[in-house]
C-alpha cells in the first residue's frame, strides 16, 4: 500500500482489524441490505436509504447538504469520525461513499482494499448482529473542486488542460447500450477506460498495482499534470475512478455526478 502516492485513501484488512475497537471508527457496509444481514464485519453499519446517496427529489445528483447530514448522522458518523467503507463489488459502492464524504468536506474516510470478499477469505471477524448507533453531529462543507456539472464539461471539451475520462462499458461508449437515456454515445474528445480495468480480475477484486495503473492511464493521456473529470452513467463508477486517481496522487480530479443520466437526457450537450 505504501507504494501508492496517496496510501491514506485505502486501508488493508489487517490494519482495519487492528482498529475495530476504536470508538471513533465507523465501518460502513456499502452493499445491499440482504448482503449486510447475511453477515458483515463486526461493528459495521449500513445505510437504510438510497445507498448511492442520491437526492430522492432529483436522482441525477448527490443529496443536498441537509439530506446528507441526516444520512451520516443516522450511521453514527460525526465530524470527528474515522470512516472505513467496504463492499463486495470491487470497491465500486465503497468508493461512492468515499467520494460523497470528501465532497461534503469529510476527508477522514478510507476504502478497504479487496472489501468483503478479501475480509472473508482471510477469516477475519464477522457477525450478523447490528450494532447500536451512537448520536453524532455531521457538518457538511461542500468542496466544489471535486464536482463537475454539464456546464463545466461543455466548457472543458476544448480545454487542453482537462481530460474527460469516460469509465463506462464498451457498449455505452459506442452508443449500442443507451441505458434508457434519450441519447447515446460519448462526449467529443473523451478518453475511454472502463473502471473494471482499475481492479484485478480474480474474485478478491483488489486495486491493481500503482505501476500497472499509472502505465494504463498515462498511455491513454490521463496524466497527473491535467485536471481529470470522471464520467459514467450516474456518478458511481466515476467515483471509483476518482478514488483510484487520487490514490495515485492525481491532484485535480472531479466527478461528473450527473454523468450520462444527466448528459444523455439533455438537448444541449454534444455527443459523438
Amino acid at each position: 500500500m505504501a507504494e501508492y502516492a496517496a496510501p491514506e485513501v485505502i486501508i488493508e484488512p489487517e490494519s482495519l482489524e487492528a482498529l475495530i475497537e476504536d470508538p471513533k471508527l465507523r465501518i460502513v457496509d456499502c452493499d445491499v441490505a440482504d448482503q449486510y444481514r447475511r453477515a458483515h464485519i463486526t461493528g459495521a453499519v449500513y445505510f437504510k436509504g438510497e445507498r448511492f446517496f442520491k437526492n430522492p427529489e432529483e436522482k441525477r445528483f448527490i443529496m443536498s447538504p441537509e439530506q446528507f447530514k441526516e444520512a451520516m448522522e443516522s450511521l453514527g458518523i460525526g465530524d470527528d469520525s474515522r470512516v472505513v467503507a467496504y463492499d463486495a463489488s470491487g470497491s465500486l459502492n465503497a468508493a461512492r461513499m468515499w467520494w460523497c464524504l470528501n465532497y461534503y468536506g469529510h476527508s477522514q474516510v478510507k476504502v478497504m482494499n479487496g472489501g468483503w470478499n478479501r475480509w472473508l477469505e482471510e477469516g477475519r471477524s464477522v457477525t450478523m448482529a447490528e450494532p447500536e448507533i451512537a448520536a453524532a453531529s455531521f457538518t457538511p462543507r461542500v468542496d466544489e473542486a471535486l464536482l463537475a456539472s454539464a456546464e463545466y464539461i461543455i466548457e472543458a471539451i476544448n480545454n487542453p488542460d482537462i481530460v474527460l475520462l469516460d469509465v463506462r462499458s464498451d457498449g455505452e461508449w459506442e452508443g449500442t447500450n443507451d441505458r434508457g437515456n434519450k441519447r447515446a454515445g460519448h462526449m467529443p474528445g473523451a478518453v475511454h477506460i472502463e473502471w473494471l480495468n482499475n481492479i484485478t480480475t480474480d474474485e478478491l477484486r483488489t486495486l491493481k498495482s500503482p505501476q500497472d495503473l499509472t502505465t494504463m492511464f498515462e498511455t491513454a493521456g490521463v496524466t497527473s499534470d491535467k485536471e481529470i473529470v470522471t464520467i459514467c452513467q450516474g456518478g458511481i463508477r466515476a467515483s471509483q475512478a476518482a478514488m483510484t486517481l487520487k490514490l495515485l496522487g492525481y491532484p485535480r480530479v472531479r466527478n461528473y455526478d450527473g454523468s450520462f443520466l444527466d448528459w444523455g437526457n439533455r438537448e444541449d450537450t454534444p455527443l459523438v
